[in-house]
């Protein structure tokens, strides 16, 4: 019953962001340009409460290349790619910033972290051109099943499953599955493995 009261009010609020769904596929699919759907991401981001909630999961449903209904986004948060892949019950905290990235399976993202696409996006490896004029570089960044991303967290590189990173923690180096680890640039202080496994 509650899932189908859930998809009832999922069903109502893509008609409510119906036109943003709408004007980003448009302009995916024709245009070949990501511009509406970062409007699109702006807009879905500001709705308040449990039905703003809703509208981001309406909208990303229909927006990226994954996203799973039993997963939530709260207040504030960003989407930058449509190429991001979200997987089953994700939760996102409030004013995270999400490049783009491949998130698995009963994955937390506290609030205010980011996930970069990449060490590299930037990449200001050319120092003859203008600050502004290189080319960025995008690669997905994973974050591996039943993993959890610390508060203000910034992750530039893989995340293996079953992993914490600490609040703060600036992840650069790809951390290896059962890990915690922590600090700037995040190291890996222990293992979460049991002794049996």
């Amino acid at each position: 019953m509650r899932l189908l009261i859930k998809r009832l009010a999922l069903a109502c609020c893509s008609i409510v962001v119906g036109p943003l769904i709408l004007m980003a596929r448009l302009g995916l699919v024709y245009f070949r340009s990501e511009g509406l759907f970062v409007f699109g991401t702006n807009v879905v981001a500001i709705i308040p409460g449990r039905l703003g909630s809703l509208c981001r999961v309406a909208f990303y449903r229909f927006t990226l290349d994954e996203f799973h209904i039993d997963s939530f986004i709260l207040f504030g948060t960003l989407i930058s790619s449509p190429r991001t892949r979200i997987g089953h019950k994700v939760a996102i905290g409030e004013y995270a910033i999400i490049g783009y990235s491949f998130i698995g399976d009963n994955v937390g993202l506290s609030s205010k972290c980011s996930i970069l696409a990449g060490r590299y996006q930037h990449n200001f490896v050319d120092d003859s051109r203008g600050i502004f004029d290189s080319e960025p570089q995008f690669a997905p960044v994973t974050i591996g099943n039943d993993s959890f991303i610390g508060e203000q967290a910034i992750v530039m590189a893989n995340v293996g499953e079953k992993s914490i990173i600490g609040a703060g923690s600036v992840v650069v180096k790809d951390i290896p599955p059962y890990s915690v680890a922590v600090g700037n640039p995040a190291k890996v202080v222990k293992t979460r493995r049991s002794e049996g496994s």
